[in-house]
């Protein structure tokens, strides 16, 4: 019998173009230079959706879509931060030296003399009608599954409203899902399933015509894998959440794919998600 081929393979993605370079010593630098800047802002309760960097001679591009969590935003509105700077370019490092010669030794290993920054704040292309619609939707779970977290709360719905809108991939709405998931007792794992059934069916269901779709496209089907210990058993099993029509098994589809690993005190569970566009 001959062996099946793996159908996530075969199927087309479109993907920008990163960390292009004809050198092998700059891509291994610019791969350094990345998962720094990344950590750099995770520590700064910054998310980055999307990175690309393209190095070019001396020319080197930084292309970020970054995300402002609420503990931040509080932070800059405590700051007195009004909201046409936020519409610049933020400043990440706020005049700390040591930060600022660990960003500079980064960049004398790329050799660029000019160094692009071209960054987008998702928090800003937010529709206000879709946020509130799925507010009053999931509010309830709000003493269940965010119980002393409601800055998770609030960046949750913000994310499942630009994922709605097409502004975010299936791995950053994936991310979110594994940070409500990492800190449940495991009483709560059926909770935590039902919701997430409910926001799959909302996700697909019509919007108010006030909040509109980027490109065109909607979703049609969404399919959750979870795998690992559930309610603390002591041996793992697996749980699917299927909402509208996926055709995981068709090339031609639109059909994107993400999974992450989440580390628990119940041990390490998968997280797998598929996500038909139309």
């Amino acid at each position: 019998m001959g062996q099946k081929a793996n159908i996530l393979t075969l199927r087309k993605y479109k993907k920008n173009l990163n960390l292009i370079t004809e050198n092998s010593k700059h891509f291994l630098y610019g791969y350094q230079f990345l998962s720094f800047f990344e950590k750099l802002l995770s520590n700064k309760n910054i998310y980055i959706s999307k990175k690309t960097l393209n190095i070019n001679s001396n020319l080197t591009h930084l292309n970020l879509d970054i995300f402002y969590k609420t503990s931040k935003t509080t932070q800059l509105r405590n700051k007195g931060a009004t909201k046409r700077k936020t519409k610049k370019l933020p400043i990440f490092f706020n005049k700390n030296e040591k930060l600022l010669k660990l960003f500079s030794e980064q960049l004398k290993l790329l050799k660029t003399t000019n160094f692009v920054f071209n960054i987008k704040n998702l928090n800003l292309s937010i529709s206000k009608p879709t946020l509130g619609f799925f507010y009053h939707k999931i509010k309830k779970f709000l003493g269940v599954l965010f119980s002393r977290r409601f800055n998770l709360f609030i960046d949750f719905l913000k994310i499942t409203t630009l994922f709605y809108e097409n502004k975010i991939d299936s791995s950053s709405f994936l991310f979110f899902i594994g940070q409500i998931f990492k800190s449940l007792h495991k009483r709560k794992h059926n909770r935590f399933l039902f919701f997430l059934n409910l926001i799959f069916q909302l996700l697909i269901r019509k919007i108010p015509r006030n909040s509109n779709l980027n490109n065109g496209e909607c979703i049609q089907g969404l399919k959750f894998v979870i795998n690992g210990k559930l309610q603390g058993k002591t041996r793992a099993s697996s749980k699917c959440i299927k909402v509208g029509a996926v055709p995981t098994q068709s090339i031609e589809k639109n059909i994107e794919f993400s999974k992450k690993d989440v580390h628990t005190l119940y041990g390490t569970f998968g997280l797998k998600l598929w996500l038909f566009k139309k």
